[in-house]
């Protein structure tokens, strides 16, 4: 019995399936079908007292034909059909009946098709909503074109630079896609207005779409790490000129070094350029030279602390920088900035560390390290002179055994950087999941000349297993570097950087002194996972990135001011034995490091205490008072030099 009711259940299902797949016909069979089915059913409460004494008295039910067969359909098709002209034509004539019923049922469909229309039209406008296919009607925006890991950070420090402000983001994502991986980011707790659109970032109709004629600032973002789109995207707004208004800054990121030039040439010079293999690798190769660097950085590149900024500053007219060191009291003067005309275009130009004499004229700006703005000035009569300072000599070099785990696209733009600044005869070795011969022959690629100072040497295997450590010496290496390599575990790049982390922890738990370790981590929130693990430097790859982009888009002069402090041959971060500078173990002030500094023609920005745990001060208190050791650091701003 059982087994036959199931059959029957499975056979009405595929009944009501196929009427269905028929569409119109069979759907409406189907409706006649159940109409009469159900109707049958209704006229057995006959048998149940539909027409007794009890019920004689309800209007509905009525009794005046036979109180037999007929007056049960007509009650019963009325209790199925609520057609409510057609109940009231009770005991009319049979054609008078065959009308209102025809028209009562053709009300209904016209009153069913219009809920249908009303229902459809918001459906479909939902859906349009959730397609992203709806026009953006924003004025003042950020448009951000593309989507990548780094697009959480952008909106981050946007939040942070603008409290409030209103994001439009195009993307060949869809958005229930992008609107999940904000709300696991976290993205919702930020104080902006994220408004999402799904579609091409180089289409123009596209562009239209999310008013890009009036967005304040445009950021394209290499979605995938592919730049083939972000180039497309730059052509198409480097040819534009006729903005109908003032032209939006515009800021590009472009993932892989070897696209660069090309990204130069598609900009026309009108689009600010950050360079993410570049930019990367060269932070993490500074920090190899200098333990403690990424913690600068960090400070730098956040809202939050020291940042850098610009501001005309009317009261350093034909001073000096020397002397601007100390008559501004809450910010550190690293340099001036212009404007200048470009092809008609007014761009901005940027001299950092300039020469201690340098006269500050009256159309330039001053760039500073500062907490924010404004700053202040202080009148000063005569410059500084310090009884303390030192002139030293030491400058950082990369260390003579230098261990690379994992493998990037980025890294022939390490191996370049480390060759500029290493020793002849540096050994660099790469452990990873390529195969020497392919490695080699990767590296080979992109090379135009050997490197001259360094020395390769490829090893494959999985970084997270102790066997890959079975032929090596990790207490050779004075350096450490753990890349955000995603061989062997697509999900998450720094669930596996963890992994290899704990394992070179467990190996090395027993060394009396540990690598210099560099790690970079693809998520900031991933930061304290490895705590205790034996890292000295983290450089958190997109937010290094990001935070240019989001800084460049709302201050465009910011661009060749990082452009100039994070390129090859122009100035950088550095820090050097205090003792280089000032007498040790006597009270020295920050003036006596900014005389010291000025001597040796940098700038200081700060000290690195060794004995509070590596903590970092930028611009520190001017009335405040250190005796220093031979651990202690001064963070300056000088020249690279080169080997």
């Amino acid at each position: 019995m059982i087994k036959a009711l199931k059959q029957l259940r499975a056979r009405i299902r595929y009944l009501i399936d196929r009427a269905f797949a028929r569409e119109f016909t069979g759907q409406l069979l189907l409706l006649l079908v159940l109409v009469v089915t159900v109707t049958l059913i209704g006229m057995t409460a006959i048998f149940f007292g539909l027409f007794s004494a009890e019920n004689s008295n309800i209007s509905g039910i009525h009794h005046d034909i036979d109180q037999g067969f007929w007056d049960s359909l007509w009650w019963s098709l009325n209790q199925v059909l609520p057609l409510r002209g057609f109940e009231r034509m009770y005991h009319a004539t049979g054609v008078v009946l065959a009308y209102a019923f025809f028209l009562s049922l053709m009300g209904l469909v016209v009153f069913s098709v219009l809920i249908s229309l009303i229902n459809n039209t918001m459906l479909g406008r939902i859906e349009a909503l959730r397609r992203g296919e709806t026009p953006v009607l924003e004025r003042d925006h950020v448009l951000v074109l593309g989507w990548n890991n780094k697009v959480f950070s952008v909106l981050r420090q946007l939040a942070r630079l603008e409290p409030g402000i209103k994001v439009v983001i195009l993307a060949p994502r869809e958005i229930s896609i992008m609107q999940e991986a904000l709300r696991v980011a976290g993205i919702q707790r930020e104080q902006l207005t994220i408004i999402l659109r799904s579609g091409i970032p180089s289409n123009r109709s596209e562009l239209e779409r999310v008013a890009m004629d009036y967005a304040s600032s445009i950021i394209i973002l290499s979605t995938d790490a592919d730049d083939s789109e972000s180039i497309k995207s730059m052509v198409l707004l480097a040819s534009r000129n006729d903005w109908p208004g003032t032209v939006p800054t515009l800021t590009s990121e472009i993932a892989h070094e070897y696209n660069y030039e090309l990204a130069k040439i598609a900009s026309r010079e009108r689009l600010q350029i950050v360079s993410s293999a570049k930019v990367i690798s060269k932070v993490i190769v500074q920090t190899i030279r200098n333990p403690g660097l990424s913690s600068i950085y960090n400070e730098l590149f956040s809202p939050d602390g020291n940042s850098i900024y610009v501001q005309r500053v009317p009261e350093c007219t034909d001073v000096a920088i020397e002397d601007i060191a100390y008559r501004i009291t809450d910010a550190i003067a690293i340099g001036i900035t212009w404007e200048k005309q470009q092809d008609g275009n007014l761009r901005y130009a940027t001299a950092l560390n300039p020469e201690p004499d340098y006269e500050v004229a009256a159309d330039e700006q001053l760039v500073l390290i500062a907490p924010g703005l404004p700053v202040h000035y202080v009148s000063s009569a005569t410059g500084y002179q310090s009884q303390l300072a030192r002139e030293g000599g030491s400058h950082t070099r990369v260390p003579r055994r230098v261990l690379l785990i994992g493998w990037t696209d980025m890294i022939h733009d390490i191996l370049l950087e480390l060759n500029a600044h290493a020793l002849q005869g540096t050994g660099i070795s790469i452990l990873s999941g390529k195969t020497p011969a392919d490695a080699g022959r990767s590296i080979e690629q992109h090379q135009e000349t050997a490197f001259q100072n360094l020395g390769l040497e490829f090893i494959e295997g999985d970084a997270a297993n102790a066997a890959a450590y079975a032929e090596m010496d990790l207490g050779s290496y004075q350096s450490i570097v753990v890349l955000a390599d995603d061989w062997g575990d697509k999900g998450d790049i720094d669930t596996r950087t963890l992994r290899i982390l704990l394992r070179l922890s467990d190996l090395r738990k027993y060394d009396k002194t540990l690598a210099h370790t560099v790690v970079e981590l693809m998520d900031e929130a991933n930061h304290d996972l490895i705590a205790g693990l034996g890292v000295d430097d983290v450089v958190i790859s997109p937010g290094v990135v990001s935070a240019q982009l989001a800084q460049i888009a709302r201050q465009e002069v910011l661009g060749p001011i990082y452009r100039e402090l994070l390129s090859a041959g122009g100035v950088e971060i550095s820090l050097r034995p205090a003792g280089d500078y000032v007498a040790l173990d006597k009270d020295c002030h920050y003036d006596d490091l900014i005389y010291a500094a000025q001597q040796q023609l940098e700038i200081a920005l700060g000290l690195r205490l060794a004995r509070n745990n590596g903590e970092v001060m930028l611009n520190p208190p001017r009335n405040k008072t250190w005796r220093l050791g031979e651990h202690d650091q001064v963070i300056v701003l000088a020249q690279q030099l080169y080997q």
